[in-house]
């Protein structure tokens, strides 16, 4: 009977969370489609003429991850394709991806912003897979020029109204970037703000893979190690660490020195080590890194970045682009190992957590968190003052070492009052389909607690059926008896 029983539940449980709306049976989190769209006007030449974006596009497209795809398209007065939407599960897939990045040229007349995001919005519809997120990164260093006055003003009203619509309705996020101060930046600000996504200023094109790995970070908020006097920390939850090292000049040869004293470069490393060289940077690529202290060589240190995939990871609530002026943010971290949070006291006592808010001024200051029990540290930060910021969380043991990191802007007074208008009008047009965190929340808390009650009642019916097909056999069983023994 027992082992009956136990079918029954399993049965059970097995067609509760098949039937039941909302439910995945897949743990598989879906990936990320990004179209690189890249600007190849003749005025490039002057902004980039290394051509410093395209292993800085490269780079970025390596850092992405396998359930990803990628697509590039170039563009001047009209929008080419060079690759179209690819998995990035193959090598072959990456390397035709990094073939197309070499097509990129610098010697277009025009630059037609329009028809770059339009473009972009196509490669992405054309392929839309529910679930996945769909981001556009235009990379240019001009004002919208078809070469006519008219027509330009008319399609930067399309791109601020029509095209901004389709983009922010049909959830196409736009990271732009202006390579320099000529740059239509209030527009491309504008599109990126509008859509969800985020803009960024190159100075130079030295900050080209600066800004890609702010993208990346942007996207996939992923897990990194703390560089201090160019050396990190390996644990042996590590499983993969990717390091991007920054070089004076293009003739520097990087090279790493493991905890046991083994130096690898570029022509000296084993087959655990990847490896690719440019002329700003190079990105190195490590399986299962050696506990311990690693050291990164002739590197100038600025801006050097370690990605890792691992099973312990630092977590946070934080994922704002453009806080409003004034406004405080509640930030909250937490360890969390194989998807659980770690909350043992003994663990938590041996890990100091910090934040690190560099301001506009280009202060930076060190916040203390407070322990908010179960694990999970917090912080308010308040906004008043308008510009950019760079915020580190940092998790630090004696033997182990995480961090997070995020670029924000915070308008100033004018701006965030539009800025407000913008996410009021949005929640209207939404409408009760919009829900914040906390409602998301509540109602999965409330799915949850449907599925307990349906699982048990389809639990205690099929009992209730097992138990009544026994009694009747017994009963008829025993009233065959009592009838032979007459």
């Amino acid at each position: 009977m027992i082992s009956g029983l136990r079918g029954i539940y399993i049965f059970a449980l097995l067609a509760a969370v098949l039937l039941l709306p909302g439910t995945a049976c897949s743990g598989d989190k879906a990936g990320t489609d990004v179209v690189l769209v890249m600007d190849s006007s003749g005025s490039m030449k002057k902004t980039d003429p290394l051509s410093l974006r395209i292993p800085a596009a490269k780079m970025f497209i390596s850092l992405l991850d396998k359930n990803d795809r990628a697509g590039i398209i170039s563009f001047s007065d009209n929008a080419s394709s060079l690759s179209p939407l690819l998995s990035l599960d193959s090598d072959g897939n990456k390397n035709a991806l990094m073939l197309s990045a070499e097509k990129i040229t610098s010697t277009g007349l025009h630059t037609n912003l329009f028809e770059a995001l339009n473009k972009g919005f196509e490669a992405l519809s054309a392929e839309k897979n529910s679930g996945r997120e769909r981001i556009i990164v235009l990379m240019s260093d001009g004002m919208m020029d078809t070469g006519y006055a008219g027509k330009d003003r008319e399609l930067i009203e399309r791109l601020k109204t029509d095209l901004s619509g389709s983009l922010r309705d049909q959830g196409v996020k736009v990271y732009a970037v202006a390579f320099t101060g000529g740059s239509d930046k209030q527009l491309l600000e504008k599109v990126s703000k509008q859509t969800g996504g985020f803009f960024n200023l190159a100075v130079t094109d030295k900050d080209f893979h600066v800004v890609f790995t702010s993208i990346f970070e942007s996207l996939k908020s992923p897990d990194m190690l703390p560089i201090k006097d160019n050396s990190f920390l390996a644990d042996k939850s590590i499983e993969e660490v990717t390091i991007v090292a920054t070089k004076d000049t293009p003739d520097t040869t990087i090279q790493l020195t493991s905890p046991q004293g083994s130096k690898y470069s570029y022509r000296n490393k084993t087959p655990e080590i990847g490896w690719f060289i440019s002329d700003n940077f190079d990105m190195i690529t490590i399986q299962k890194p050696a506990e311990g202290k690693w050291q990164v060589l002739f590197s100038s240190g600025k801006n050097n970045k370690a990605y890792v995939i691992t099973n312990l990871g630092l977590m946070t609530n934080f994922n704002e682009l453009y806080p409003l002026f004034g406004e405080t943010l509640d930030i909250n971290v937490w360890l969390e190992k194989e998807g659980s949070p770690v909350k043992g006291k003994d663990i938590l006592d041996k890990i100091e957590f910090y934040y690190e808010l560099s301001r506009p001024d280009g202060e930076t200051i060190r916040l203390q968190p407070l322990d908010k029990g179960d694990g999970v540290f917090t912080k308010k930060i308040e906004l008043y003052t308008a510009g950019n910021y760079r915020l580190r969380l940092v998790a630090d043991g004696k033997s182990f070492q995480r961090e997070k990191s995020f670029t924000f802007k915070v308008s100033d007074v004018k701006e965030s009052k539009e800025d407000l208008k913008m996410r009021q009008a949005l929640k209207e047009r939404e409408g009760p389909a919009a829900q914040s965190p906390a409602d998301t929340a509540a109602m999965s808390w409330k799915r949850v607690i449907i599925q307990f009650v349906s699982i048990n009642m389809i639990v205690c019916l099929a009992a209730f059926i097992f138990f009544r097909r026994i009694y009747l056999k017994n009963f008829i069983m025993s009233k065959f008896r009592r009838k032979k023994s007459k």
